[in-house]
């Protein structure tokens, strides 16, 4: 694979390898993965991780197999990575575990995993203990004599099982967000593959967007595009329209039909290779927008731009959340972060570090690093007015600024 080319935009390998073309490797991938997360560990003292969630399970291991846990994280399967080791897969007893055996030659450790879930109260205590005794049984066999544990999620029988046996938990969270932050080639280019997706979808629902459609005819239409050219799921789409666009509705689409002239904002994240999109385009219905759609939209897209323009390698995320500082929507006015002038890592997760927003990046600002991957959004309508307009771009950051991922049109003729 061209290392060079990963943060070119236009420059896209296909999705099948072949006999005449490097493409993406992905045993450097999950080498490269491994890699940074152990040293990641070792800058935060942290010597195993258990991993719970999915996406984190993934980036240590290289394993994607039951969909349950993504939206609200489970006990179900779990992962530990201890020292210089091979990882730990413990994995869902029976079919789960034998498509591993089957698949994933580079799994060296494998066991069946406890799940207490709906067990009820005794059988709970007894599995979870079960649980809780065998991490211990590893921390010994490395050698981990301070029994420390850095967690990235545990529900509260895991939590209080681990205490009981002597386990002292730590935030093993941020230790993998650390390790994810920065991208590799590989992560690059699926990134580009999952974009390039999302693209091909907004061009879908420019095509099927008619007066009389509703929003979940038109989300379908999309949701074939993308499952076609690969994607593996859709964390979600937010789809408004219309009065729904102000306040925004972020709950998804509904059976709503959507009328002429209506401002349609649709958000797509996306999940290809493990890698996710977050990324907003607005669409008229009908007919061309008025001016005060239009104004509304130069509004969104030069807060969007005004922000990416001040992304590069070395600045802060203050030095990029200060141009919203004369926005409507301002987020040190709560003090909290509200979504709307927000910008956020992305990769196997949705949200990872950097957060950029005036909430909290002027008083606790952090430093942007080059092949950091931002998703930058904005949004644009006073309460009470008709509609907004909402846009989300996704970049990597380079040393001169950054590279947009997402190349579908965010200024096209209809809004000049």
């Amino acid at each position: 694979m061209n290392i060079n080319r990963a943060n070119d935009p236009k420059h896209l390998y296909g999705q099948v390898n072949v006999d005449w073309d490097e493409r993406i490797n992905m045993e450097s991938l999950r080498k490269k993965r491994l890699e940074k997360t152990r040293e990641a560990m070792k800058k935060n003292d942290v010597s195993a991780l258990l991993l719970i969630r999915q996406d984190t399970i993934r980036y240590a291991t290289g394993i994607w197999q039951h969909p349950a846990g993504h939206s609200s994280p489970k006990v179900m399967r779990y992962a530990v990575v201890v020292g210089d080791a091979d990882p730990i897969l413990f994995e869902i007893a029976g079919a789960d575990l034998d498509c591993v055996k089957y698949a994933a030659p580079w799994i060296k450790d494998l066991r069946n995993s406890q799940i207490w879930e709906g067990s009820g109260e005794e059988a709970t205590a007894v599995i979870s203990k079960k649980f809780a005794r065998e991490i211990m049984q590893i921390l010994k066999e490395n050698g981990v004599t301070d029994y420390k544990l850095g967690v990235d999620f545990i529900d509260f029988a895991g939590y209080q099982a681990l205490l009981s046996e002597g386990i002292k938990i730590v935030d093993g969270a941020r230790v993998i967000k650390e390790a994810a932050t920065i991208k590799c080639p590989e992560e690059l280019e699926l990134l580009k593959q999952a974009t390039a997706i999302t693209d091909a979808a907004f061009y879908t629902e420019n095509e099927v967007l008619r007066p009389g459609i509703r929003e979940t005819e038109v989300i379908g239409a999309m949701a074939n595009t993308m499952f076609s050219l690969g994607a593996e799921r859709i964390e979600h789409i937010t789809m408004a329209s219309g009065g729904g666009t102000n306040p925004i509705w972020r709950h998804g689409p509904t059976d709503k039909i959507i009328r002429v002239g209506d401002m349609v904002c649709t958000d797509l994240v996306v999940q290809y290779m493990g890698y996710n999109t977050c990324c907003y385009r607005d669409f008229v219905c009908g007919t061309k927008p008025t001016q005060k759609q239009k104004d509304l939209y130069k509004q969104c897209y030069e807060s969007l731009y005004a922000a990416i323009n001040a992304v590069k390698a070395g600045a802060t995320t203050y030095d990029v959340a200060k141009v919203w500082e004369k926005e409507g929507y301002r987020d040190d006015a709560y003090g909290s972060v509200s979504l709307l002038q927000f910008g956020h890592g992305l990769g196997m997760s949705v949200h990872e570090p950097p957060f950029i927003t005036l909430a909290h990046s002027k008083k606790y600002p952090m430093v942007l690093k080059k092949n950091m991957y931002l998703a930058l959004e904005t949004y644009a309508g006073e309460p009470g007015e008709g509609e907004c307009a909402r846009l989300e771009e996704d970049m990597v950051i380079t040393d001169k600024g950054v590279e947009i991922f997402s190349l579908y049109p965010v200024y096209d003729d209809i809004w000049k």
